[in-house]
């Protein structure tokens, strides 16, 4: 048995390192942490007394796999078994269980039915599938992933544009879930599954209320299609916890019973992975690495970083697109993302999927042109992209969007501030004459180039407001400051931040005061041993220089002086304080 005070020498021993991971791993309450209050820590020993709490003993029994349970119920000292224990702090290397964990345990019903040894839970023998089987499988598990992918893909090109926030009570909205679901292609309670699932794979960022696109997530962006498979798929399987790593190699690529094989390795942990496994059985269907609760072959290996197996599944790409007189693009199948990208600078997605339908319309069109997109350069994409001729209502529309935006691109000087804005002769002439633009100061520099003193967003402004067709290169647009968020989440610390911060002022609470530091570590322990009215031995210097040991049940602690019972000789002791050398707990 170990009592606070063990517990408190051997945290104040470990290394800082050793200590922190320990505080992390322990997940203990935000108030114990902190830097102040009322439950925070001042020294290890209110840090041994959260560790011992009962929630907090509860919380790390939670995390126990079975061999475990068993050891520290039963007494036995197989240090492989107890190893998850003694990283927990529950036990100390020697295999000494602390007494507040043992007391835990026998109120533990689950833990006091547990039986020792026996198989996992028993599990329906699968029958073997056949070639047919397997490959309706495989198609749709591949199905499953093409659709999740399209779906992270729209949402991730939605929080790039700042479309995506979320409430002042966390999460988001109805509305904006409905919004998002039409655009993704998808029902509206299913979004917000999506971006935890960007969050969990880290291709996106909920900030503090506002989402971002991380720089994953952009590559992932560009990805072709089979590597944008492995690469979630993988990030998803790293983020599961040990837990469940273990629970999934005890179901051996059967997911159907997941929740019993939990309960069965982590019998106290019902609470936390129930939910979790569910979760874990749902996104392996949603990722397409598992079919009807199995892994499939192709699961198996996606998971393992085979992106030929991801790509022999998948769809392949189309090389072109259909251009419809009416204006919408069809895409026969899936577009390479360099291409798909490509199309979306001049045309809008109206339904994506397997054959997406995209439209061009004046607006994207003249979005492609504000974007330095020449008329040239337009047609050039969409005639190598159509797998036809582009239809004469297409060119008839890029020209005409042409003739009266695009005409005139206004753009940054290149030798320092000012602009410089480019048209045709005629066009300049207009514009230099221009009555209502004389303040902006032209000087020709020749016949196609203007140039001006002004800022660039200033003159298409002021063109823009005079109805000429200028636009405003990317070089030329200000940097738009980013909007608050709606929702403002504290600066709070991560856990190995908050575990970095408490150790470090445990480390300086133990190294304080001008003289002996150590007579308040040995009278913390006394203290202790009086609230728990435990026998300790008190090692106590003499005037002739020796040692000496008592041992006693102490009684109170004042005024520099320890009182207790002398359990040798049934009579009542009064030491200084300032003479004690050791304490050792007789408990």
């Amino acid at each position: 048995m170990t009592t606070t005070a063990d517990l408190a020498a051997r945290l104040r021993a470990m290394p800082d390192d050793e200590l922190e991971r320990l505080v992390v791993a322990r997940r203990l309450p935000a108030a114990v942490l902190a830097d102040s209050g009322p439950q925070h820590a001042v020294d290890f020993f209110d840090l041994a007394e959260a560790l011992r709490s009962d929630d907090a003993v509860d919380a790390a029994v939670e995390r126990l796999p079975r061999a475990t349970l068993l050891a520290l119920r039963d007494g036995t000292a197989g240090a492989d078994a107890l190893a998850p224990a003694v990283a927990l702090g529950l036990a100390d290397p020697e295999g000494a269980i602390d007494d507040a964990v043992a007391a835990r345990l026998a109120a533990h019903p689950d833990v006091v039915a547990l039986e020792p040894g026996g198989p996992p839970h028993p599990r329906p023998a699968a029958p073997g599938p056949g070639s047919t089987d397997e490959d309706r499988e495989r198609a749709t598990g591949a199905e499953h992933a093409f659709a999740t992918m399209t779906a992270l893909a729209e949402l991730l090109r939605a929080v790039d544009a700042g479309a995506v926030r979320e409430l002042v009570k966390g999460g988001i909205g109805a509305p904006l879930a409905r919004t998002l679901g039409e655009r993704v292609g998808t029902e509206p309670d299913v979004v917000p599954d999506r971006l935890a699932l960007l969050d969990r794979t880290g291709l996106a960022d909920p900030g503090e209320g506002r989402w971002t696109v991380t720089e994953d997530g952009r590559v992932w962006l560009r990805t072709a299609w089979p590597e944008r498979w492995v690469d979630l798929a993988t990030r998803w399987w790293r983020s599961l916890g040990p837990a469940v790593h273990d629970v999934l190699a005890i179901a051996d690529d059967d997911l159907h019973d997941l929740v019993a094989l939990g309960r069965w390795a982590f019998p106290a942990g019902a609470r936390w992975l129930d939910a979790v496994l569910l979760d874990v059985a749902g996104t392996a269907e949603v990722l397409g690495v598992a079919v009807d609760g199995a892994v499939t072959t192709t699961g198996r290996a996606v998971l393992g970083g085979d992106v030929a197996a991801a790509a022999a599944d998948l769809p392949p790409t189309v090389e072109g697109v259909y251009l419809q007189h009416d204006l919408t693009v069809i895409a026969p199948g899936p577009l390479s993302p360099a291409d798909d990208e490509a199309l979306r600078t001049v045309a809008d997605l109206e339904a994506p999927g397997l054959a997406a339908r995209y439209r061009v319309s004046e607006d994207s069109v003249r979005r492609a042109f504000r974007a330095g997109t020449t008329r040239d350069d337009l047609l050039a994409l969409l005639d190598r992209l159509s797998a036809t001729d582009v239809p004469q209502p297409l060119t008839y529309l890029v020209d005409q969007v042409a003739t009266r935006d695009g005409g005139i691109v206004v753009d940054v000087a290149p030798d320092g501030p000012g602009t410089l804005v480019h048209g045709t002769p005629d066009q300049l002439d207009l514009v230099g004459v221009d009555a209502e633009l004389r303040q902006l100061t032209w000087d020709r520099v020749d016949l196609t180039t203007l140039a001006t003193p002004h800022p660039p967003h200033v003159v298409h402004a002021a063109l823009e407001e005079q109805r000429y067709p200028a636009v405003l290169t990317a070089a030329a647009r200000p940097v738009q400051a980013a909007a608050p968020p709606v929702r403002r989440r504290s600066a709070g610390r991560t856990p190995q931040q908050a575990a970095h911060a408490l150790v470090e002022r445990l480390r300086l609470t133990t190294e304080r005061g001008e003289a002996e530091p150590e007579q308040e570590w040995l009278g913390r322990q006394i203290d202790l041993a009086v609230r728990g009215k435990t026998p300790i031995r008190l090692t106590v210097r003499m005037p002739d220089g020796s040692e000496r040991p008592f041992s006693i049940v102490p009684t109170s602690v004042a005024a520099g002086r320890v009182r207790g019972r002398d359990t040798a000789v049934d009579v009542e002791r009064t030491l200084p304080l300032s003479l004690v050398v050791a304490v050792d707990s007789e408990a």
